[in-house]
């Protein structure tokens, strides 16, 4: 009942349904007063002029509010609930105001206990206890509802009721509730469970006894009575044995619970609430039986209740520290004190039908529980049991297997995490008929796996059972994690296709909020993100997915996958959604040009000496400058196929022999340095043909200065290709045009520790065609993003004219925002910097095929987002294809280069530093040669920037040379004079320096053509440490700093970077 319904006006007098003794008064937003039983009247009320049966109340209705002289009406009353408005009480005359009522009733209660009072009243209350206020609210008041909660003997006790109306309104309810609650009548140790509709705890529930409060219903129901999945409430009350001592109590709920020892509230947490732990300790129980209450609440979504509690032990027999200490009870429940106690080398029983030896104890109805501690290092301990009938593994007084039912033998196992230290297990199980079994122990795993591999990779360990018992047989890193062992098994530490398991860890960065957590496996796999297990399906099954989306906190996690295959085909996939987050974004980069920001051009006072369309910078400091035939067909039909590598410091350029014609080929490092080409020109276009592409594949080895074939690529030619450099040292490549000029979908893949392409079939494909040179940018979480430039046409492959790419599923995601999509053939595509902001930003672009003038428009999109999507730039100030965007160390964006349409009175003098701080363009000096079709630029280890080639429309080719000297080199420079020359993941590097430094980043060194190098990215390395020696931090994650050789610059505190130290990293 509600203060409305309260309130409500009825007519005569007013009762809800049939007449009962126990009614709950629901009372929404009143004045409450808990009264304090401590200061109550005593109160001798006059005899009753009737007399009623029993239940029912003998009612007094006077005149006036004084309940004196004599009644002017009495009769029995079946309930206290009455709202009277238009004819009061409808007895004796009397009306709507100025009169009371007293209502007397002996009650029997059946136990002694504790019991609520509530009274409501408009206007004056009391209620009175054999003679004594329990409830004194005797004013003039609107609705307001009392509350006592007297101790009351099991008996009979007089309870009085009195109330007055003095006007404008006239409501006056009385009920009572509690007492002990419900019980059903279970063994020694077990719950008595009640279970209620609603989440109050009130009116008749279902009882049940049960072995532990250990539930975990998701979103479906308890399975008792006809109770939903949602507003169900539940008290569990249990009796146990404590010696003297602390006792613990542990408690984990979605939603409310609240736990009790004795009278003592222990944990209360009567809330909607996720699924949080708490613990509460009571510090000093007294020896002997004492009565554990747990009360909880389920609202909605879903329901979880779990409590456990630990006490002082028994004293035990004093056993060798590799001994367990056994206690065996008679009964099933683990209750009393034990019949007897002994120590044991292992948990190792196989009783049959006999017993177990020991005085008191039978061959059934008998448990047992046996404890030990152990040493671990930090890794993971796997607990495996065996047992007919119940058993129940704790680790450090945490329930971790949980199988406590009649049973025939039955196996188990469960992996958690430990800390190094010392730790307690501890094993209960019992015999209830039949056979008796009972097998315990546990293994542990050291964390070295973990430690050896990336954040990309699984620490995979291997082992030749189905329980992930003892040593592996092989470990390894592994990414990713599909596997489709068939019947011939992984093929690693001797196993077979049968009888084997696995265990893979992964520690990744979680940009917060939820993952989806994926799972396919024949036959059994379980999942835990952390400590939670989020999928559970251990047993033998058919090829089957299973998914849990569950909340993630930004930061570091790890993600564990367990499998076993017992018989027939074995598979097993594992992945999830979030992963791979960037980290904490760098501060801006120190200081900045304040005065003569202009820089300068030079144009060199040498030609190159090839028709170079590629370049790619070297470790050496040397750039491989690639011609090919150089875009002429003249020279492809006689053979002239030509690369050179230019020494910047010199100007000399040393001649590489080049046997096919690399021209349009696709290139990036290697992680060891070497230079990966693949694809270029099989045949100029005839009147009714297209460009053909090659299949071919080279490296380049740096030292040697020499070319070497390594083989064809399985998906055919490849016409203008793009590599791209993935985490793990592969390189990924798509798009151009195949053998016989059509476009080539095929997925390629560069296996980087093998030195080989991958067959097709290794690869997950789409049969998508990317257009020509296609800009892919690696994100931080493996995937790949194409940002919609490319050369030549309109957008492909999709709608929005950009995607996410996602290697492992072989999935292709549009992404929305993109401007002008069809207007990005040889625009600019930059991730800018840091990497870690995993920002990207197109800048202009045009359309071969269209008279219409470039776009000036750049774009900038945020991949760190769970959705991410496009967002307006400032605009460039011409309208341009062709454009160059190279990174500068200085932690700024320099632009430069092209032309409307490809003839040089259309050329674009035009260029400006884009800073990604302010998010602004700063106008610079122009090139002053023209940078059309075939020009590239690119960042020098020295700060500056080199431009060669323009091919126009009319099959010329400029030679020039020009270079872009930022204001920066016009200054003083800090230096790195010491530095690792190999940096790994997660490292931290002392670094000897001039001093004064704010900021050290690593530049990948560029590897360009036709305005496009996916592969180019800063990445800033945290600094600790401050003068002439500083420490830096390597990031975790491979995909930010895919491995290879990369140039390091530090930066003072004027915004100045340093020459380039050649590191490499992974």
């Amino acid at each position: 009942m509600s203060a409305a319904d309260l309130r409500r006006p009825k007519r005569g007098r007013a009762r809800r349904g049939p007449a009962r003794r126990r009614r709950r008064i629901l009372v929404a937003v009143l004045v409450f007063a808990l009264v304090d039983l401590g200061a109550l009247l005593l109160v001798a009320p006059s005899a009753n002029a009737i007399t009623c049966p029993a239940g029912q109340w003998a009612a007094d209705y006077y005149e006036g509010t004084g309940l004196t002289g004599t009644p002017a009406g009495s009769r029995c009353d079946s309930e206290i609930y009455f709202t009277w408005t238009d004819q009061g009480p409808g007895i004796g005359g009397l009306g709507t105001e100025n009169f009371s009522v007293r209502w007397t009733q002996t009650v029997t209660f059946p136990a002694e206990g504790t019991y609520t009072f509530t009274g409501v009243a408009d206007d004056g209350i009391r209620v009175i206890l054999d003679g004594t206020t329990v409830i004194n609210g005797w004013v003039d008041q609107g609705p307001t509802a009392y509350t006592a909660e007297p101790h009351i003997t099991a008996g009979q006790h007089q309870v009085v009721v009195e109330y007055y109306q003095h006007g404008a309104g006239s409501v006056v309810a009385f009920d009572w509730s509690g007492g002990p609650p419900p019980t059903a009548s279970c063994e020694p140790g077990q719950w008595s469970a009640a279970y209620y509709a609603g989440r109050t705890l009130s009116g008749t529930p279902t009882l049940q006894c049960e072995t532990a409060v250990n539930h975990d219903w998701g979103a479906g129901a308890p399975g008792v009575g006809t109770l939903g999945a949602d507003n169900f409430s539940v008290r569990w009350i249990r009796t146990d044995t404590f010696e003297a001592g602390p006792v613990t109590f542990t408690a984990t709920a979605d939603d409310g619970i609240r736990v009790w020892l004795d009278n003592t509230l222990v944990i209360d947490e009567w809330r909607d609430q996720g699924t949080p732990t708490f613990t509460g300790t009571v510090p000093a129980v007294t020896a002997g039986e004492h009565t554990i209450k747990v009360e909880y609440y389920e609202a909605g979504g879903g329901a979880v209740a779990r409590v456990s509690y630990a006490g002082a032990p028994p004293p035990a027999p004093l056993c060798q520290a590799t001994q367990w200490s056994a206690s065996y009870f008679a009964g099933t429940a683990l209750a009393g004190n034990a019949v007897a106690q002994r120590c044991e080398d292992a948990v190792d029983h196989d009783w049959g039908e006999g017993t177990p030896g020991l005085a008191g104890i039978g061959a059934d109805n008998f448990s047992a529980r046996w404890t030990r501690t152990d040493t671990f290092q930090a890794g993971q301990v796997t607990l495996n049991a065996t047992s007919d009938d119940g058993i129940r593994v704790y680790l450090d007084n945490i329930l971790v297997i949980d199988e406590w039912r009649d049973q025939g033998p039955e196996p188990y196992s469960e992996t958690v995490d430990v800390t190094a230290g010392t730790h307690t297990i501890k094993v209960e199980y019992y015999e209830k008929g039949g056979g008796a079994l009972v097998r315990a122990g546990y293994t542990t795993t050291v964390e070295t796996g973990v430690s050896a591999c990336t954040s990309i990779e699984w620490s995979a360990s291997y082992f030749n059972n189905r329980t992930l018992a003892g040593a592996p047989v092989a470990e390894r890193c592994e990414a990713p994690l599909s596997y489709d062992f068939g019947e011939t098994g992984p093929g690693v530490g001797g196993l077979g296709g049968y009888n084997f398991s696995a265990r893979w860890l992964r520690t990744d960065r979680f940009r917060g909020g939820t993952t989806t957590i994926s799972a396919t496996a024949d036959d059994g796999v379980r999942v835990w993100l952390d400590n939670t297990k989020v999928i559970d399906e251990w047993r033998a099954q058919g090829p089957t997915t299973f998914t849990a989306t569950v909340p993630v906190t930004e930061g570091v996690h790890t993600v564990r996958v367990e499998y076993y295959q017992g018989d027939g085909g074995g598979l097993v996939r594992a992945s999830y959604t979030g992963g791979g987050a960037p980290g904490p974004l760098p501060a801006p980069p120190p200081g900045g040009c304040t005065s003569n920001c202009q820089g300068s051009w030079t144009v060199l006072p040498y030609e190159a000496p090839v028709r170079s369309i590629h370049a790619t910078v070297l470790r050496t400091g040397n750039v491989l400058l690639v011609a090919g035939s150089g875009n002429n067909q003249q020279n492809f039909e006689n053979g002239v196929l030509t690369s050179k590598v230019w020494n910047p410091s010199t100007g000399a350029f040393a001649d590489v022999p080049t046997a096919d014609d690399l021209f349009c080929v696709g290139h990036t490092q290697l992680s060891d340095g070497r230079i990966l080409l693949a694809g270029g020109t099989k045949a100029y276009p005839t009147a009714t043909e297209n460009y053909y592409g090659l299949d071919v594949t080279y490296i380049f080895d740096p030292i040697a200065g020499t070319y070497e074939i390594v083989g064809d690529m399985p998906g055919g030619g490849h016409w203008y290709p793009s590599l791209v450099n993935l985490g793990n040292g592969d390189v990924f490549a798509t798009g151009g045009l195949n053998e016989t000029g059509s476009g080539n979908v095929s997925v390629e893949m560069w296996d980087d520790s093998a030195q080989r392409w991958k067959q097709l079939n290794e690869v997950q494909q789409t049969y998508s065609y990317w257009g020509l040179y296609p800009n892919m940018i690696l994100m931080s979480d493996g995937r790949l993003f194409y940002a919609g430039t490319h050369t030549f046409g309109n957008a492909l492959p999709g709608t929005s004219g950009s995607e996410i790419y996602d290697l492992d599923a072989g999935t292709i995601t549009e992404v929305a925002g993109l401007r002008d999509i069809d207007f990005r053939d040889q625009g600019g595509t930059v991730l800018l910097p840091p990497a870690q902001a995993q920002k990207v930003m197109t800048l202009g672009g045009g359309n071969s095929y269209s008279p219409l003038d470039p776009t000036a428009k750049t774009d900038i999109i945020n991949l760190s987002t769970p959705d991410p999507s496009w967002t307006a730039g400032p605009d460039l100030a011409a309208g341009k294809m062709y454009v160059s965007p190279v990174i500068l160390p200085d932690g700024k964006v320099f632009e430069t280069g092209g032309a409307k349409h490809n003839y040089n009175e259309y050329a674009v003098h035009e260029a400006s530093m884009y800073d990604p701080v302010t998010n602004t363009f700063t106008p610079m000096p122009a090139d002053p040669l023209n940078r059309m079709y075939h020009s590239s630029a690119f960042l020098l280890p020295d700060g500056r920037v080199a431009a060669i080639g323009n091919n126009p429309s009319d099959g010329s080719f400029d030679l020039g040379i020009s270079v872009y000297s930022p204001w920066y080199m016009n200054r003083a420079r800090p230096t790195i004079s010491d530095a690792p020359a190999q940096f790994n993941y997660g490292g931290n590097y002392n670094l000897t320096v001039s001093g004064g430094i704010g900021r050290a980043t690593l530049i990948r060194p560029s590897s360009v053509t036709h305005s496009s190098d996916p592969n180019q990215r800063s990445v800033d390395l945290p600094i600790t440490g401050t003068g002439t020696s500083i420490s830096v931090e390597m990031p975790t994650n491979p995909n930010l700093v895919p491995p290879g050789y990369y140039m390091l610059f530090v930066q003072d505190s004027s915004g100045v970077p340093s020459v380039a130290r050649w590191v490499h990293v992974g």
